[in-house]
């Protein structure tokens, strides 16, 4: 079953309650709270703050939308705390900050270990992690992102997915049908983009509902709750938010029927 959701991030300089008012007025259930904009890692009274906010606008909060980066010697426990705090079942995190290609082996090894020591501390909180698929890391390919699952191999660890830019448009579909197949697949971010030679353009999501509603077919009669976040919107605004929270919730009420 799927959810829709919002991740904050899309409107960094918004408040807490501009985006939960937002959210709602567009019939959104979730919404992703980013540690690096609303939910600061660490900082436990507004985390429970604005999880009572989200709550009492009648929204779940989906997870928490964490900047830990594989690498980087950071401390999880301040984001295990405020997603705690936040009522997060689940911390997204980066994985790393080089393309996959670059990752020689003795450096793929120390994310890896990173990622399982991560994870186990996690557990002791009852909380997922999840990488994300995105360019420039160590999921940046559906190949590296699926032998990552594989090495890392931790019963709490996942991933979300996304559709990965600088891949060509036939093989997205693919790469989701893969991922979602490895049994890692928690969540998904949901955008649309118009990639060309030299650079992108963000659309509506109106204009790839028949791209998007084939995506979410290949969850129909899977009963796990997964949620679909809608990730930034075409130039930013209140208006282009509505329109594509209007779309989500047309393609999982279909998809969900199915």
């Amino acid at each position: 079953m799927i959810k829709s959701g919002l991740c904050s991030v899309t409107f960094r300089s918004k408040t807490p309650q501009e985006i939960i008012d937002l959210a709602a007025k567009g019939g959104l259930q979730s919404i992703e709270w980013a540690s690096d904009a609303h939910v600061n890692a660490g900082d436990i009274a507004t985390a429970k703050e604005v999880k009572a906010m989200t709550e009492a606008a009648g929204l779940e909060v989906s997870s928490y939308g964490s900047y830990y980066r594989l690498g980087t010697n950071d401390d999880i426990v301040p984001y295990l705390e405020s997603a705690t705090a936040l009522g997060a079942k689940e911390i997204r995190i980066w994985g790393g900050g080089n393309p996959s290609a670059y990752f020689l082996p003795s450096a793929r090894r120390y994310i890896v270990n990173e990622a399982k020591e991560i994870s186990r501390k996690a557990a002791e909180y009852g909380i997922r992690i999840s990488t994300e698929c995105h360019a420039h890391t160590i999921t940046d390919t559906p190949e590296s992102l699926l032998m990552f699952m594989c090495e890392v191999n931790e019963p709490n660890f996942s991933t979300y997915w996304q559709a990965l830019l600088h891949i060509p448009e036939e093989q997205q579909l693919r790469s989701l049908k893969a991922v979602y197949g490895s049994g890692k697949l928690t969540n998904l971010h949901v955008y649309h983009f118009d990639v060309f030679d030299t650079g992108r353009d963000q659309r509506l999501l109106s204009e790839a509902y028949d791209k998007w509603l084939e995506r979410f077919s290949i969850f129909s009669g899977d009963n796990t709750t997964r949620y679909a976040m809608l990730e930034f919107v075409r130039g930013g605004t209140d208006e282009s938010l509505l329109a594509d929270a209007e779309t989500l919730s047309k393609l999982i009420a279909e998809a969900n029927s199915k």
